[in-house]
């Protein structure tokens, strides 16, 4: 029995300096992404019989049993649930704002101002429809209007554009993601399967998982070698070791209700193999991915719509009410979508009088009122009213604006549970520096411990062997 205490203290000491490590990794991996705090499971070792006392067992000291990982599979999923949540409104807020400088109201450069000009204008020339500095002035506010219409609905295509080029960005994203998620399902399923545990490989996975799902909406399980399989919808990104790839397509129709005159919308798909036909992808509702495609596909094209009606709307009435021979606006469709605005070609000052009374100013006068007021014309017993320009272009920078300050509030409150539930997550899954500093000096004592141990068995032993000679 005399050297099973240097036994216990070496088993001792061997535990305590492998827990001491666990501890140092802790406190070095304190504010490291992803990292879970570890903890060396200290357990007795298998005791002897004492062959003196009969059935009697005494004890053999300490081992570590194993290293395990901080999880809490609760509130992992919440983050991740958040996270799409608020990956979605980001996306959605990130989009809307780069529109809504073009409706920022009121403005001196903004299309309430060049209305303004141009309405004006045509009050004036109501005064004196002979003067031709005002009729060259009616004219010159038609083209800066028409160009701001045309400036306006080629800046919503080219955000359209830029959208697009995100998501194909986000699509790629997702597919990397869940490659390297199978990569690391096969590594950790060989460490796992072999008895051991994959502590650092499942950091990393967890930080792929929480990217993927600020991309979009993820469902997924995990099996008893720890692989995690992993769904968007119904449909699998990964399976073990394999990935599935995802695809953004346009649609060639237009859709039930699709604003016309708009691009085409775009949809996900997904893919089971190489060469496979991709099929659409459904389920897809929060996320990054998610707001770039709801702005790309909803707000946008509507948006585009109500400026083109805008601008029909407008030709068409000015076109009318100001009797001009041959019309002063025309409108024509552009391949993108937008709505052309221009004045019509080989349009002169002295078309804006009345040929049969050169000094009547009621059209001009009616063309003025357009701003605010529903303009009738009759022509022989027919009566046609068009509808004010001021109040609906009011509407759509309204619209525009309750749609940007909603992504911004809805933004906020997200932001918001995100972060508490990530501190909740730290708090029970994080390393406590605090903590960690409290173990670190119980694990210092204990190895002090040991090693007074063996310093006692070897002045024992040393005593023993000068006293039998």
């Amino acid at each position: 029995m005399g050297f099973m205490m240097l036994n216990i203290a070496g088993r001792a000491l061997a535990a305590q300096q492998l827990a001491l490590d666990v501890t140092g990794n802790n406190m070095a991996n304190a504010t490291t992404p992803g990292y879970r705090a570890e903890t060396a499971n200290l357990t007795e070792a298998p005791p002897q019989p004492i062959t003196s006392l009969q059935g009697s067992e005494l004890g053999t000291g300490v081992v570590v049993s194993s290293v395990s990982r901080a999880w809490n599979p609760f509130l992992s999923r919440s983050v991740r649930t958040q996270l799409s949540n608020q990956g979605y409104w980001s996306s959605v807020n990130q989009g809307l704002s780069q529109i809504q400088s073009l409706f920022q109201e009121p403005s001196a450069s903004g299309l309430q101002e060049g209305l303004n000009q141009f309405f004006a204008s045509w009050q004036t020339l109501s005064n004196n429809p002979e003067n031709q500095a005002s009729q060259e002035d009616v004219i010159q506010q038609g083209k800066n209007i028409a160009g701001q219409f045309n400036q306006m609905a080629q800046s919503i295509t080219a955000e359209m554009q830029n959208l697009t080029q995100t998501a194909q960005n986000q699509v790629s994203q997702v597919n990397t993601l869940s490659s390297e998620i199978a990569q690391l399902n096969t590594q950790i399923a060989t460490v796992t399967s072999g008895g051991g545990t994959a502590n650092d490989l499942e950091d990393q996975r967890g930080v792929l998982l929480d990217n993927l799902s600020q991309l979009t909406n993820i469902s997924y399980t995990l099996s008893p070698n720890q692989e995690v399989n992993v769904y968007i919808g119904s449909n699998a990104m990964v399976v073990n070791g394999q990935s599935y790839t995802i695809g953004l397509t346009q649609a060639t129709t237009a859709p039930a209700n699709y604003p016309t005159n708009a691009p085409l919308p775009y949809s996900l798909t997904w893919q089971s193999s190489s060469g496979a036909t991709p099929i659409p992808l459904t389920g897809v509702n929060s996320g990054q991915l998610s707001g770039t495609l709801s702005v790309l596909n909803n707000n946008l094209p509507l948006y585009l719509a109500q400026l083109n009606g805008l601008a029909n709307n407008l030709s068409t009435a000015v076109n009318a009410v100001s009797q001009v021979s041959g019309g002063f606006f025309t409108t024509v469709t552009a391949a993108d979508g937008a709505s052309q605005l221009s004045l019509v070609s080989g349009l002169t000052p002295s078309a804006l009088q009345d040929p049969t009374n050169p000094g009547n100013g009621s059209a001009a006068m009616a063309v003025s009122e357009l701003a605010t007021e529903p303009v009738s014309i009759t022509t022989g017993t027919s009566t046609t009213t068009y509808a004010a320009i001021d109040p609906q272009y009011t509407a759509l920078v309204g619209q525009v604006g309750v749609d940007g300050q909603n992504a911004v509030n809805q933004g906020h409150t997200a932001s918001s549970t995100l972060t508490s539930l990530k501190n909740a997550r730290q708090s029970a899954t994080g390393v406590d520096l605090n903590q960690q500093s409290a173990q670190l000096i119980q694990e210092q004592q204990s190895y002090s411990a040991a090693a007074t141990m063996v310093s006692v068995e070897q002045s024992t032993m040393q005593s023993l062997l000068q006293a039998v000679g």
